[in-house]
């Protein structure tokens, strides 16, 4: 962990952290894919459909090959995944917000 910490603070001072630009959007994931945005991960539990799909990446959602990523994600709520991904339109909006502003706890960091 202490080196961890290390290796942060030296690269924080040799400025090699760069922005990462959001990769594209791929095809529509198959069903128990991960999609992430940010520091979030969310696991497709359930099949969505193409309008679906295309909702989720117009907010920031890509899937990612998850065996060569060696970062540290959030991982939303199973119950969360399924509100979403069963709302309507009108609701969608409310839920994806509320999923995206919730205050995950730094012990469920995966």
């Amino acid at each position: 962990m202490l080196i961890d910490v290390i290796k942060n603070s030296l690269r924080n001072i040799f400025r090699v952290r760069n922005q990462r630009a959001i990769i594209p959007a791929g095809p529509k994931p198959a069903f128990g894919s991960t999609i992430v945005l940010k520091r979030l991960k969310m696991q497709l539990i359930v099949p969505i459909d193409y309008e679906q799909w295309d909702w989720l990446t117009e907010k920031g959602w890509r899937t990612l090959d998850m065996r060569q990523n060696r970062r540290r994600y959030f991982r939303v709520q199973r119950k969360a995944v399924t509100r979403l991904l069963h709302a309507n339109q009108d609701d969608r909006e409310a839920l994806h917000q509320q999923i995206v502003e919730y205050r995950y706890d730094k012990k469920r960091l995966h």
